[in-house]
């Protein structure tokens, strides 16, 4: 069976959210067998360059989108941007994370179909059958960096896409101020890498602070004349005297 229209979904936006699932403590568990997220990537691309500018992809009402669905513009994008640009020449993250589940109480059809279904009285909740990621209106769904020469090339290819969403989308151009700040939270790895290298760095700056400071206090013992050696000159020059 194919699956449904994401329209089926979408009215119950504003109900409460159906996302309590848990793997290491199961008794935190309130969402039964879940099925697996189909997005594959979150960060795409080459993080470590500086690029001029951010093209943004923004959603335009408040709606639940699949993750069917980001998985398959997320697919389209990279195939395009890489095939044009390379992977070294943009940084691509998508920028929600499908976390709610969508439920559904399947009902046999056809003939002699109410002899089959046991109806509402048996499960009247419904089983999960998808997940799907909540946004807001004029929330970013895609954030891609680039250079100036390629922001018309990326905003095309974001204007195509959407016939692949459920709701209408906008295309918002900025200039790149901050690098990898404009796109929301880096990526766990480049965190542990900044960290070590503001560690480095404060490591190294300790080091020549003590160094400097040993080097104060020997020019300090330098400067005095030893004690021990004063008293034997005087010696001597009073026996020259006698």
């Amino acid at each position: 069976m194919g699956v449904r229209p994401g329209h089926c979904y979408n009215p119950k936006v504003n109900k409460r959210a159906y996302t309590r699932v848990a793997k290491r403590v199961h008794r935190k568990n309130y969402v039964g067998g879940t099925p697996g997220i189909k997005v594959r990537q979150y960060h795409m691309g080459f993080g470590e360059k500086q690029y001029s500018h951010v093209v943004h992809y923004v959603t335009s009402e408040k709606i639940q989108i699949r993750d069917s669905a980001l998985e398959s513009v997320r697919t389209t994008v990279v195939r395009n941007l890489n095939k044009k640009l390379t992977a070294q020449n943009f940084y691509m993250k998508l920028r929600v994370y499908p976390q709610f589940f969508l439920r559904e109480n399947k009902q046999a059809q056809g003939a002699k179909a109410d002899r089959i279904q046991q109806g509402m009285s048996q499960c009247p909740f419904g089983k999960v059958v998808g997940v799907a990621a909540r946004v807001k209106s004029n929330q970013k769904l895609f954030s891609v960096l680039v250079d100036e020469a390629n922001v018309e090339f990326v905003k095309k290819v974001f204007e195509r896409l959407d016939s692949k969403l459920p709701c209408r989308m906008k295309v918002v151009i900025e200039e790149n101020k901050d690098n990898l700040k404009s796109v929301g939270t880096t990526k766990k790895r480049r965190k542990l890498a900044a960290m070590a290298e503001e560690e480095k760095k404060a490591e190294e700056a300790k080091a020549q602070e003590l160094k400097a400071a040993k080097g104060k206090v020997v020019a300090g013992k330098d400067s005095k004349a030893p004690a021990g050696k004063a008293a034997p000159a005087a010696k001597k020059d009073d026996k020259k005297k006698k």
